[in-house]
């Protein structure tokens, strides 16, 4: 039934990507109500989840919620007909590779998905943890390393840690069980306004009223917080230490909080306090618990596989183009506000090459970066090329640049008169940047602005490799 519901909701979304967005976040509240009916409500309430942990319908349930997603896979060369209204194809008609990668990426969301809501879905005991090994997700930038935990607005907060060297780190406060149902309007802190002391250590509260030098607002339907590293070298860069406690409660107040976490923040734990010595005992996992957290996890699933299967579909629409998705729909993704996140879809032939260029702006960090169908980041560990940071970069004299996205390196030396060697100055030769489609044909792609107070449309041109290459690149440059 719930399914049928999705592709209804679907097919009727053909006023664009930001109704389909509003009109799907009306299914996951559908979902999220049927299986929170046992999180809060009396002994009846938790005798009824109870019966679904014995009788295993809450695992038949989450298994049921998955069934459908095969069909956006193998069913039809462009997924659930039912999809099609939500963007036009193009010429992005998946292909071998894309459905081996499809059924890998479900894989991997599964395995992220369950982590997140089975063993950090509790707002009453939030931890900070990084996403599973090679769980990608919404265009993953290849140099971050993300964190998330659970959190509502029934409690409140402390982050503490030390900065570390990262060249950049943000902190944002979400709703929504799920990127693409979130609030458009997430509270964020970045490392351009972190008070930190001397060694580095820097708090942050968390809380409805400000607190503190560093605050983030904790709004009532709260119930993610996502921390972005963000690193120009790895290998040269300190990450920062964060660490995330809930501030201490009263027994009554811990009765009531837990009362009012069970929404999209999940079942929430009731701590018990001894008030003789007023520590807190956590107590056993409840079935509403177990009922919600396989539910929650079954609607990141669904819910973030056509998320951003629409969004490949909507840009592929514009092939070999980078653009700006429309406000209200990017922020809702569980979005950083000081990034200026250019997306677009990519496909070039075997003897093409996409010429992308742009003078950045004054910024302190950015990046471009080509992904598969699936919106996941390609293999940068055994394809680093595929992706390019300010520091990585080559230049071209006029301080522009130049990345020519192919499926060989044209910079190489070649006999032949129409290689790039043969063809360009040393100079502007020099300030080619190749990125490897690591054996892709086609895929999504974004370029990141990252603190920049100018936002520049890069120019992207696909021509024929050789003499048509040289000279687009050329084109591009002010001598």
């Amino acid at each position: 039934m719930l399914r049928g519901l999705a592709l209804a909701l679907l097919k009727f979304c053909v006023g664009g990507l930001y109704q389909f967005a509003l009109l799907l976040k009306l299914y996951v509240g559908v979902l999220e109500r049927e299986a929170l009916r046992g999180a809060a409500g009396g002994q009846g309430a938790a005798e009824e989840a109870q019966r679904r942990v014995d009788s295993g319908l809450a695992w038949i349930d989450f298994c049921e919620s998955l069934k459908g997603l095969a069909d956006y896979v193998v069913s039809q060369p462009h997924g659930p007909a039912a999809v099609e209204a939500v963007a036009p194809a193009g010429a992005a008609s998946i292909d071998a590779l894309d459905r081996r990668e499809g059924l890998r990426y479900m894989s991997r969301i599964l395995r992220g998905g369950v982590e997140a809501f089975m063993e950090s879905w509790d707002p009453a005991y939030p931890v900070l943890r990084t996403l599973p090994y090679n769980v990608k997700l919404g265009a993953d930038n290849p140099d971050n390393l993300y964190m998330y935990g659970t959190v509502s607005g029934a409690f409140q907060y402390r982050i503490y840690g030390t900065r570390g060297s990262v060249t950049y780190l943000s902190f944002g406060c979400y709703s929504g069980s799920r990127p693409g149902q979130g609030s458009t309007r997430p509270d964020h802190l970045d490392s351009s306004r972190l008070v930190t002391a001397e060694d580095g250590s820097f708090e942050i509260f968390l809380t409805p009223q400000p607190r503190g030098e560093n605050w983030l607002r904790l709004p009532a339907d709260a119930s993610r917080i996502v921390v972005r590293q963000t690193f120009l070298d790895r290998a040269k860069e300190e990450p920062a230490d964060i660490h995330i406690e809930r501030l201490p409660l009263t027994t009554a107040e811990a009765a009531q909080a837990a009362a009012a976490a069970s929404s999209a923040s999940g079942a929430a734990s009731i701590p018990v306090v001894d008030l003789a010595t007023g520590r807190e005992d956590k107590p056993a996992l409840t079935a509403a618990q177990v009922v919600s957290g396989l539910a929650g996890a079954g609607v990141f699933i669904s819910g973030s596989v056509m998320q951003f299967q629409a969004w490949s579909r909507q840009f592929a629409a514009r092939p070999n183009t980078l653009f700006c998705l429309e406000h209200d729909v990017y922020m809702s993704a569980w979005a950083d506000p000081a990034i200026h996140f250019l997306h677009g879809y990519w496909r070039v032939g075997l003897q093409e090459a996409l010429v992308i260029q742009a003078t950045p702006p004054e910024c302190p960090y950015w990046n471009f970066q080509l992904d598969n169908w699936w919106m996941e980041s390609l293999d940068y560990v055994n394809h680093p090329a595929t992706t390019v940071n300010k520091a990585t970069a080559r230049y071209m004299p006029d301080k522009s640049i130049c990345l020519v996205v192919a499926h060989a390196d044209p910079r190489r030396p070649d006999a032949a008169a129409d290689s790039l060697p043969a063809l360009l100055k040393p100079a502007l030769l020099a300030g080619v940047t190749w990125i490897d489609t690591a054996h892709h044909s086609h895929g999504t792609m974004g370029l990141r602005w990252v603190l920049a107070q100018q936002h520049p449309l890069p120019r992207c041109t696909v021509v024929k490799l050789g003499r048509p290459l040289a000279d687009a690149i050329a084109a591009g440059v002010t001598l």
